[in-house]
């Protein structure tokens, strides 16, 4: 056989492939897009697009939550007491009866305070007989002084008979508001000193529930805002109500701002002293709302691609604000209908052409 002699060469294809993945390698580790290394490359690479998916930004109303937790307190609720010493004579309330206002709900031994009622109301005839008398005599009869006198005595008598029909008065412990009783162990025949405590009694018409806010809302609490609450230990049933009160102070120590709501309770079912998880809606501002996807990141921040006219990318700034979802609440200078890239922005750059792919 004969023999090839001369500087023939032989093609090694390893070699190209080496080349084109060292090629692509450094590409992708100095940033350059495997597309965009063919545009700078020429040949038939240098027309390839790069496909993107797109969507319009929509503007929406953003309403801020606030979400806290605290316990609640009838609207109205004492420990009442006795302003008077003595002997019980009748008990008339159960614990958890609902009492009216002035209802009587203890009577002390008070025989001798109805005695002074009865001594005082006679003194007082008395002397509203004498004036009569007076009044009937001719003048020169009885003096000016006497009459005077007589008339004194009669202001006396009916301060004296008022005074009578107090302590009277007082000896019968009634509901200063409607409301429930609470348990007692007090009972007929026990001596109550002044200032001992009966039972205490709340107002559970309306519940008022105490919290705290951060302070970076704390602007925005108002008298009125609408109130959701719910119980802890069952959540499913929510509650509406209001804010009743706002506090003048920022906590030095807490940075928060004490507000107090008010939650109808006409079936008196919630008990005082529960605690509540609270939600206030604030009012909000319309901001743009993007697709989480079409978020991108740097060195520099969060940012979006926007499609200009001429189907170009241009990078806007974004601040994120809020997530709901796969969406994303956003400041930027964004306006309703823009069009962003959602999915094929990873190795996009600043005034790039892209092909839209159809569909988006």
């Amino acid at each position: 056989m004969g023999e090839t002699t001369g500087s023939a060469r032989f093609f090694n294809p390893l070699r190209g492939c080496a080349g084109v993945a060292l090629a692509l390698a450094c590409a992708v580790a100095a940033g350059i897009a495997p597309q965009a290394l063919a545009q700078r490359a020429g040949g038939r690479g240098a027309n390839v697009l790069t496909a993107v998916t797109i969507t319009d930004v929509k503007i929406e109303r953003i309403n801020e939550r606030v979400a806290a937790v605290g316990s609640a307190r009838a609207r109205q609720q004492v420990t009442l007491t006795t302003r008077v010493a003595g002997v019980i004579e009748k008990v008339l309330f159960e614990g958890g009866q609902l009492v009216e206002a002035n209802q009587p709900l203890v009577e002390l031994n008070a025989e001798p305070e109805r005695i002074a009622v009865e001594t005082a109301a006679a003194q007082r005839q008395e002397a509203a007989d004498t004036v009569e008398r007076y009044k009937q005599l001719n003048e020169g009869t009885v003096t000016r002084v006497a009459i005077a006198q007589a008339d004194t005595a009669l202001k006396v008598a009916d301060a004296a008979l008022r005074r009578a029909k107090d302590e009277l008065d007082r000896m019968t412990i009634k509901a200063p508001f409607k409301g429930i009783m609470g348990l007692s162990n007090l009972d007929a025949g026990d001596y109550l000193a002044v200032g001992s405590p009966i039972a205490p009694i709340d107002d559970r018409s309306t519940l008022l529930i105490e919290f705290t806010v951060p302070e970076a809302v704390a602007g925005s609490m108002k008298v009125g805002l609408p109130v959701r609450a719910t119980l802890v230990t069952r959540p499913g049933e929510p509650y509406t109500g209001k804010l009743a009160a706002v506090g003048t102070r920022i906590d030095p120590v807490t940075r928060t701002l004490a507000v107090r709501a008010e939650i109808p309770n006409p079936d008196l079912k919630l008990i005082p002293g529960s605690t509540f998880s609270i939600s206030i809606q604030l009012p909000g501002e319309d901001r743009p709302v993007v697709p989480a996807l079409a978020i991108q990141w740097d060195r520099n921040g969060a940012f979006v691609w926007r499609l200009t006219d001429k189907e170009a990318v241009e990078r806007v700034n974004v601040a994120i604000l809020a997530r709901e979802g796969d969406r994303v609440n956003v400041d930027a200078d964004l306006k309703a209908g823009d069009r962003i890239v959602v999915e094929g922005g990873s190795f996009l750059r600043d005034g790039q052409t892209v092909r839209v792919q159809e569909g988006s």
